[in-house]
């Protein structure tokens, strides 16, 4: 089973790592429980931040705050999420976060008694204003360096557990993007589901989030996802999914 490590993106994605079955975590989208916490208690971080206080980050500034001509546009979001195009706002280190795109397609794909449910998808254009964001913004998605803008894609969405047993779900599988580019555990893909424990007839309400594109908006109008397996008592009780379109 993966297991997700607490990290410094939460709009990286989507960002926003994973580990599969193995010891090495990587980084994941925001300040997540361990990978122990359960569906009844777990609520992931607020999304709208590209950077959020953890164990790897105390010793950056978290202190931005945006001038008073940056704030005067009714697109301005001081707190809360980004709900339409158009519509921004800054973290504390000093991120702009506009939002592209958004889509709420509210589709399924099962997976034994799993059942995930898609319920947002946005295109985020992330603009970092100090050397620290970019700085940070980087080593969450285990880049050398990172080229402003950037934009980052992130996929809201609920498991059900359906059965009558706790299930540790390996989250995503993979994002594609287009043919021939795909995000996961190895290439940039953050999520907040991967490691969580959805006690039975529970759910969980998660998202995360992954490198979308550099300097260019991305042009493609729809992705896929594929979630991976579940486990139960150290055997897996859910297959991966098959792929399922995602229209932005």
């Amino acid at each position: 089973m993966r297991l997700s490590k607490v990290a410094i993106l939460a709009s990286l994605l989507a960002v926003v790592g994973l580990a599969g079955c193995q010891n090495n975590a990587s980084k994941s989208t925001a300040s997540f429980k361990n990978s122990s916490s359960q569906s009844s208690s777990y609520h992931a971080a607020n999304p709208d931040a590209a950077v959020t206080q953890s164990s790897s980050t105390k010793k950056e500034a978290q202190t931005y705050e945006p001038k008073a001509d940056q704030t005067k546009s009714a697109r301005y979001v001081k707190s809360g999420n980004l709900k339409s195009s158009g519509q921004y706002t800054y973290d504390k280190v000093g991120t702009k976060l506009q939002l592209a795109k958004v889509k709420h397609p509210r589709t399924t794909i099962k997976s034994g008694n799993l059942t995930y449910k898609v319920t947002t998808v946005r295109l985020i254009k992330n603009t970092a204003k100090t050397a620290a964001a970019k700085r940070m913004a980087a080593q969450a998605l285990n880049l050398t360096t990172l080229k402003s803008p950037y934009y980052t894609i992130q996929v809201k969405f609920t498991i059900t557990n359906n059965g009558d047993h706790d299930v540790t779900t390996d989250g995503i599988q993979a994002i594609r993007l287009k043919k021939g580019l795909e995000l996961n555990a190895a290439n940039q893909l953050s999520d907040a589901s991967a490691g969580k424990t959805i006690a039975a007839h529970d759910k969980l309400d998660t998202f995360a989030t992954g490198l979308a594109s550099e300097k260019t908006k991305p042009t493609f109008k729809s992705v896929k996802i594929a979630f991976a397996g579940a486990y139960a008592d150290h055997k897996q009780v859910a297959d991966p999914t098959g792929w399922l379109k995602l229209t932005l």
